[in-house]
């Protein structure tokens, strides 16, 4: 019979029974059938003590050849422990110490961002199984030669291949944090060139093909010819800001009176840009006749142009 005695950090009754759910999917049991945990808690520290059955006694120094699906079972249920009650205070605090932030508000953000990395979406599920199986890892590594361990002692000081793919995610959060403040100001500073830009064409329709193709025609649904320049550049407030997106750059150039913006996915972030920049001067347009017969011809063109 092995037994183990793991001691955690409590916050208050419920991050000690969360500590015991995750255990208690493991079916973990002693030769007696009866469940192989017990626990005292104090209110700030718990001990629990897993006893899991197996021929080899629990040997200290040296790696247990005992080691079998009882313990697999054991780290599973400590590593979940981690992932879903342990990692977000983890992570603040990490963040806390690598950066300062100009507003309690920047500082949300990024944990908010920062924890939707975390949870098991679409995008992060293969990579919360990444953290877990680093964590089950060193926990097999640590408990083949220890019966006790001091989980958040491991947490912080041991298990640093874990704590690098934390701080890649918070590295990647306070990046988009910045990105996001970046836009923010582009959109402000075009905003504000647009509001005292002199209008010098009446009327653009912007047909929307797919994707970021756009075509740009006239009112009378005629090509526009676009000076080329190799992109628009605002001064504005002393400052040159290119402006690297080509649709963009072509409508601030034409500085049209009216944009009619012709589309069927309207909420599309390329077309909710061009609403913001130019503001009241945008409609948005998808079922009139030129909408009908634009992307009737569309997918005519997109069906020969198909491989055999």
């Amino acid at each position: 019979m092995d037994f183990f005695t793991i001691r955690i950090n409590i916050d208050g009754t419920e991050s000690g029974a969360r500590f015991i759910e995750c255990f208690s999917g493991q079916d973990l049991y002693i030769d007696s059938g009866q469940p192989a945990i017990s626990y005292l808690a104090d209110g700030k520290i718990m001990d629990v003590l897993v006893g899991i059955s197996g021929e080899t006694s629990h040997g200290r120094g040296q790696a247990n050849p005992g080691w079998g699906e009882g313990h697999e079972r054991m780290i599973e249920g400590i590593a979940r422990y981690v992932i879903e009650v342990k990692e977000a205070a983890l992570m603040s605090a990490m963040l806390s110490r690598k950066y300062s932030f100009a507003s309690p508000e920047d500082y949300e953000a990024v944990v908010k961002q920062g924890l939707r990395l975390l949870g098991p979406d679409e995008f992060g599920l293969s990579a919360q199984k990444k953290r877990i199986s680093l964590i089950k890892r060193e926990l097999q590594s640590y408990l083949q030669h220890n019966a006790f361990v001091h989980l958040d002692g491991l947490l912080n000081f041991r298990l640093q291949e874990y704590r690098d793919k934390l701080e890649e995610i918070i590295d990647y959060a306070v990046d988009e944090l910045l990105l996001d403040k970046q836009y923010e100001e582009f959109i402000g500073l075009l905003q504000y060139f647009v509001h005292f830009q002199e209008p010098l064409t009446p009327l653009v329709h912007l047909m929307h093909k797919r994707d970021q193709e756009f075509v740009i025609l006239d009112e009378q649904f005629t090509s526009i010819h676009i000076p080329s320049g190799g992109g628009v550049v605002a001064r504005i407030a002393d400052q040159e800001l290119e402006m690297e997106n080509a649709v963009v750059s072509s409508l601030i150039s034409l500085s049209p009176l009216r944009i009619l913006i012709h589309t069927p996915w309207p909420e599309m972030q390329m077309i909710s840009t061009i609403c913001r920049i130019f503001g009241e001067r945008v409609q948005i347009c998808s079922q009139c006749p030129q909408c009908t017969m634009f992307h009737q011809a569309e997918r005519s063109r997109d069906q020969l142009l198909e491989p055999l």
